[in-house]
């Protein structure tokens, strides 16, 4: 659980060894990583967001257009504008599904931290586990046996 801790969230203090090994291949702790990369993805989603916001204007306006120009019996503009809308709701769609992986990635990263900032807490409990393991071997048939026995009193 130790190397764990020390790839988690490294401490600052190097050696001169370990600072010519980052300069030749730097790496950093794991936690400040994914946290920058969470915040980037959130600036690339809402850089989408607004994107999209735009497309849906776009729509909205060329829609109108369109209902405008066939109310006017304009064949041609019509045609045009509705393969323009085409598109823009192509385009939109496309960059639906971006954003929500993006999202997905983002909430699965998210999760990561979590996750790696629970074993942190953990790992103090599971060392201690791990040290009683040998001592509750030794009288985990007794407890069973016990367990057993108590059982076939209140069967009786």
């Amino acid at each position: 659980m130790t190397s764990f801790q020390k790839t988690w969230a490294q401490r600052e203090v190097k050696s001169m060894t370990e600072k010519i090994r980052d300069t030749v291949k730097p790496q950093g702790a794991l936690k400040p990583r994914i946290q920058t990369a969470v915040n980037k993805l959130q600036v690339q989603t809402s850089k989408m967001d607004v994107m999209l916001t735009k497309l849906h204007q776009r729509d909205q306006q060329l829609f109108d257009r369109i209902v405008t120009a066939t109310q006017s019996h304009d064949t041609p503009t019509s045609r045009v504008l509705s393969s323009e809308l085409a598109e823009v709701r192509k385009v939109s769609r496309v960059l639906g599904n971006a954003r929500n992986s993006l999202e997905q990635v983002q909430l699965r990263l998210t999760t990561i931290h979590d996750l790696g900032d629970a074993m942190i807490a953990i790992g103090p409990a599971m060392s201690t586990m791990k040290e009683l393991k040998p001592t509750m071997s030794k009288y985990l048939w007794l407890i069973h046996f016990q367990a057993i026995r108590l059982r076939c009193k209140t069967v009786l």
